[in-house]
């Protein structure tokens, strides 16, 4: 018998605007929406799909972040990706990578890292 990851929760102070932005950048839609939580996922029935839950919280994020998601790009080149996420509301982050790594780190609207990795899915 073994566990499966099948969902991600991330505190934060508006759930929405998360939702929002990473269903965009997901190509997810909203599954489940309560008071100060908010769940998306894949579009199609998957069941290997990760959701992820965004739930309010009252402080606010302080240090950088222990667990943050990858992603890959999908049919598009790393910096067009990055750019995409960009007028998506992502912003550029800086937690002490070298200028020589392959990957680029930006940050969510609420200031949570994820990294963009190179290639074309």
């Amino acid at each position: 018998m073994t566990s499966v990851l099948s969902e991600i929760s991330v505190d934060c102070a508006n759930p929405m605007l998360l939702a929002r932005f990473w269903c965009e950048a997901l190509d997810y839609e909203v599954r489940e929406e309560e008071a100060g939580l908010v769940s998306i996922g894949s579009p199609a029935e998957n069941e290997s799909a990760i959701v992820l839950t965004f739930a309010q919280v009252p402080e606010s994020k302080s240090i950088k972040n222990r667990l943050h998601l990858d992603v890959r790009p999908h049919g598009a080149q790393q910096q067009e990706e990055v750019d995409r996420l960009l007028s998506l509301g992502a912003s550029y982050a800086d937690v002490g990578q070298d200028d020589d790594v392959s990957w680029v780190v930006l940050a969510d609207p609420e200031g949570n890292e994820f990294c963009v990795l190179s290639g074309i899915g």
